[in-house]
């Protein structure tokens, strides 16, 4: 009896050794026979299922399980299989209801007809490490997922030896992943990056800088890459993302041509927003209109706009470039300080890639001094053409209007000297009579090209004074007087009594001119009429010379005034003119500051005005 007891107190001594031993460990221990009770278990166990022992040792091992039919399968499987232990991961739960991942270790102890008795195991809290597992697996599918949809190119290397690259990076290069890995990161970098890279690497240099990679094919592209160390289960690697920035360097350099033939351009560039309000301008604009950059923008450019320019004009041109064309045309546009110049103007639309206007550029040359060339030019020509007829019309008078006078003057002494003993008085007062009146028509012709003469080679003397326009009116009626009676026309005079601011000798020749006319192209016993009156709102006088004439045919009448067009017909009693008079007429007129011209119908009359400027 006393060997018994003192087996008994060394076997619980013995026990209670080994609960303290495994009460501490990190680990549940247990025991539980085959169906399901709990016959031994540590302290650790009882605290990692939130039970106390005691609740522990008297529980069935299937309220453990989460699934019962799990155990029920392991213990299938341990009954079959020869191993005696296994080692596998099962679920679960506390008595709060949480649910625990374990690895369950177990050692299946059998009796001698090798049939489970017991199950001594060990249970592993792994709850923890299958988050962290299920966190990183989910982690590098996301990575993966991320590196394989971004158009960035991935490279992950380590000491420059590449781990992995996504596709991007192989589309970029022309390589493939497996060609890839393993290969040194140098042998993808140019020469003229290698050092760059290669400093960066040692110093561990997080950020972004610019290579230039050697593609499969060989030709190069540039590259802007961003690079971060990154630890990988206790690794350093580094990871470089590499964008391809070819295109965007030659579209840089390209902006940078444009921009700089732009700030260069010996034209003024000006770019508004599709409302017409200036974005941009360029040197040259700020150059040529005076307005600094920060003055032209914002503003419209009506800045520039002057009264010559009608709206109809900008009206057309906002038609043609809103309808997507180019406008051309000639602007005489204002500078910021008020002098003129003149600018040739192309304006297009900008347009996107969705076919919208999104702005509009005008590229404008100064070509005032093109025009003043070209307006030397034209009025060169135009000097010349009339120098031409003025010649045409001096030697067509001297040909024709002098000399046949002259030719019938000495004519006619021949004839006086060879019959002034064979006839009468009577008949050689009629010869007198003849030579006298050709000697005046010819002296008034010779004063005429001789005042025109000295017009053309601005030789006139032209003193202004003060003249009554009636007296001067009389005077000239007193030396047509003898032709108008020769037809039977009646002269009516309708003049105010009033002095004008003029050249006397000019102006009565004018009037003489303008009445001779009159009286050549009325038909007898006619009348002509010369009249005045004052314009209003004005300081001028306006003088008319009407008949009842033949008048003028229409196509002519352009030509009545101009030297390089001048024609003349003849009178009613085919008096000859020499087309002289009425050229003489508008330049006598304009150097005395007024203006001339005629209405006239034929058939029925012309009525020829002219104005002069009146003494205040």
């Amino acid at each position: 009896m006393s060997d018994h007891k003192k087996n008994s107190d060394y076997l619980n001594r013995e026990k209670d050794s080994v609960s303290n031993l495994t009460d501490h460990l990190p680990v549940g221990i247990y025991r539980t026979s085959v169906d399901g009770n709990i016959i031994y278990a540590n302290q650790a166990l009882a605290n990692m299922l939130e039970y106390n022992l005691d609740e522990l040792l008297n529980m069935s091992v299937q309220d453990l399980y989460n699934d019962s039919n799990e155990r029920d399968y392991q213990i299938k499987t341990f009954s079959i299989e020869p191993e005696t232990t296994s080692s596998k991961e099962i679920c679960l739960k506390t008595k709060r209801g949480k649910t625990l991942v374990v690895k369950d270790t177990v050692k299946v102890i059998k009796n001698k007809d090798s049939r489970p008795v017991y199950f001594d195991g060990i249970l592993e809290d792994i709850s923890e490490k299958k988050r962290a597992e299920e966190a990183l697996e989910e982690s590098q599918t996301r990575y993966k997922i991320l590196t394989e949809l971004t158009i960035e190119g991935i490279i992950i290397h380590e000491n420059g030896i590449i781990v992995d690259t996504n596709p991007s990076l192989q589309k970029m290069t022309g390589y493939n992943g497996e060609y890839l890995k393993g290969k040194n990161i140098f042998q993808f970098i140019h020469p003229d990056s290698r050092e760059l890279t290669r400093k960066n690497i040692e110093s561990h240099f997080t950020g972004t800088y610019e290579v230039r990679l050697i593609k499969k094919d060989k030709s190069t592209i540039i590259a802007e890459v961003e690079v971060k160390n990154v630890l990988i289960e206790n690794k350093e690697y580094r990871v470089v993302a590499v964008r391809d920035t070819t295109s965007k360097k030659d579209i840089e350099k390209e902006i940078l041509s444009l921009s700089t033939a732009v700030k260069q351009s010996p034209a003024s560039i000006v770019i508004t927003d599709t409302n017409g309000l200036i974005e941009y301008v360029n040197p040259k604009f700020t150059e040529v209109t005076g307005y600094t950059f920060e003055e032209a923008v914002g503003k419209n450019p009506s800045i520039l706009k002057t009264e010559h320019t009608k709206s109809e004009d900008y009206k057309e041109m906002w038609e043609t470039i809103s309808k997507g064309n180019t406008w051309r045309g000639e602007f005489l546009n204002k500078r910021k300080d008020g002098t003129h110049y003149w600018e040739l103007a192309s304006i297009s639309p900008i347009i996107d890639e969705n076919g919208k206007t999104i702005k509009y550029v005008a590229v404008k040359e100064d070509i005032t001094e093109r025009k003043k060339t070209v307006d030397a030019l034209v009025k060169s020509e135009k000097d010349l053409l009339q120098a031409n007829a003025t010649k045409n019309v001096f030697f067509s008078i001297i040909a024709h209007d002098l000399k046949g006078p002259v030719g019938n003057f000495t004519q006619l002494l021949d004839l006086f000297k060879e019959n002034f003993y064979d006839i009468t008085n009577d008949e050689k007062l009629d010869y007198l009579h003849i030579l006298t009146g050709l000697s005046i028509k010819t002296n008034r012709l010779l004063d005429d090209l001789l005042l025109w003469a000295r017009i053309q080679m601005n030789t006139l003397e032209f003193s202004i004074e003060s003249v009554n326009l009636k007296s001067l009116v009389k005077n000239s009626i007193d030396i047509i007087e003898e032709r108008a009676i020769e037809k039977n026309i009646k002269i009516i005079t309708n003049i105010d009594n009033i002095n004008v601011e003029i050249n006397k000798s000019s102006i009565k020749t004018v009037i003489r001119n303008l009445l001779t006319n009159s009286i050549k192209f009325s038909i007898k016993d006619s009348e002509v009429n010369i009249s005045s009156r004052i314009l209003q709102e004005s300081n001028f006088l306006e003088i008319s010379v009407k008949d009842n004439g033949v008048g003028i045919p229409e196509h002519n009448i352009d030509k009545l005034f101009k030297i390089e067009s001048s024609f003349s017909t003849y009178g009613t009693n085919r008096e000859k003119g020499t087309g002289l008079g009425l050229i003489l007429c508008k330049n006598l007129v304009k150097k005395n500051g007024g203006n001339i011209w005629v209405e006239s119908k034929e058939n029925k009359g012309s009525t020829f005005f002219f104005t002069l400027p009146i003494k205040k």
